[in-house]
C-alpha cells in the first residue's frame, strides 16, 4: 500500500452519489445566484453549508470497525495521519463548491477576494466542516448531519433565542453570555452569514479556538480506537 491517505480516501470514495449529485445543483443554484446579484453570496453560501453538514458526516470509526480501510490502516502510516487525511477527504467536495461561488462572486461583483472567503464565512465553513466530521465519528455515515439538521429544526420550532440577547456591549459582555454565544455560533454557524448577529465580544474567538480542540481531539482519538485489522502482507 504504497498510496497516500488522502489518495486513497479520494479514490474509494466517501461520499455517496446522491449526496454529491445534492450539492452540484445547490452550487448551481448559488453560481446563478450570486451572478445575477453578488450580494447575495452570504444565502448561496448557507445552502452550500447546509450540504456540507451532510458531506462531512463520513462516518470514520464504523466503516473502519467493518474493514473498509484496512489497506491504508495496515500501511505504515499513522494513525494521526490517516484521521487527518479522511477529514480532508470528506470536506473536500464543501470547500470547492465554497471556493468556486466565493471565485464567482468576486469575478461579478469587482471586489476584494478576501472579505468573501476569510472571516466569518470561512469560520462558518470550518465550523461546520469540524463538528459535523468530529459529531459523526462514531456514527454511520450521515447520521450527524441528520441528528444536526433536526436540532435545528426543533430550536427554530420552539423559537429559541439562542444568544439570550438582543443588545452586547463591552461592558456586558461577561464571561457567561461568552460561552453561551461561543456555544451558539457552534451549534448554528449559519449564525455567522448574512447580517451579523449581535455577539459577545471573544465569543467569536472562543468558538473557533474550541472547534479547533474538538477536531483535534477526534484526530488524536483514533490512535486509541482498537480496529481488528488482516495482517500486513
Amino acid at each position: 500500500m504504497n498510496a497516500s491517505p488522502l489518495r486513497y480516501f479520494l479514490v474509494v470514495g466517501l461520499h455517496p452519489g446522491q449526496n454529491i449529485a445534492v450539492l452540484a445543483g445547490v452550487t448551481a443554484v448559488g453560481l446563478w445566484t450570486v451572478s445575477m446579484s453578488p450580494a447575495e453570496l452570504d444565502s448561496a453560501l448557507g445552502m452550500v453549508l447546509f450540504v456540507q453538514m451532510f458531506l462531512a458526516s463520513t462516518g470514520f470509526l464504523a466503516r473502519a470497525r467493518r474493514g473498509h480501510f484496512d489497506p491504508i490502516l495496515t500501511s505504515a502510516f499513522d494513525r494521526v495521519t490517516i484521521a487527518v487525511s479522511h477529514w480532508y477527504a470528506s470536506v473536500l467536495p464543501g470547500v470547492t463548491a465554497c471556493a468556486v461561488i466565493s471565485g464567482v462572486e468576486w469575478f461579478y461583483g469587482g471586489g476584494s477576494v478576501a472579505p468573501a472567503v476569510a472571516g466569518r464565512r470561512l469560520l462558518a465553513l470550518l465550523i461546520v466542516s469540524a463538528i459535523a466530521w468530529t459529531a459523526g465519528f462514531s456514527l454511520t455515515r450521515g447520521a450527524a448531519g441528520a441528528l444536526w439538521t433536526a436540532g435545528l429544526v426543533a430550536a427554530l420550532l420552539h423559537r429559541t433565542d439562542l444568544l439570550g440577547s438582543s443588545a452586547v456591549t463591552v461592558a456586558s459582555a461577561s464571561a457567561p453570555l461568552v460561552v453561551r454565544h461561543a456555544a451558539a455560533v457552534m451549534g448554528c454557524p449559519f449564525l455567522l452569514l448574512g447580517i451579523h448577529a449581535p455577539l459577545a465580544p471573544g465569543s467569536i474567538a472562543a468558538a473557533g479556538c474550541a472547534t479547533a480542540a474538538c477536531l483535534l481531539a477526534a484526530w488524536r482519538s483514533v490512535e486509541r480506537v482498537d480496529f481488528y485489522l488482516r495482517e500486513r502482507a
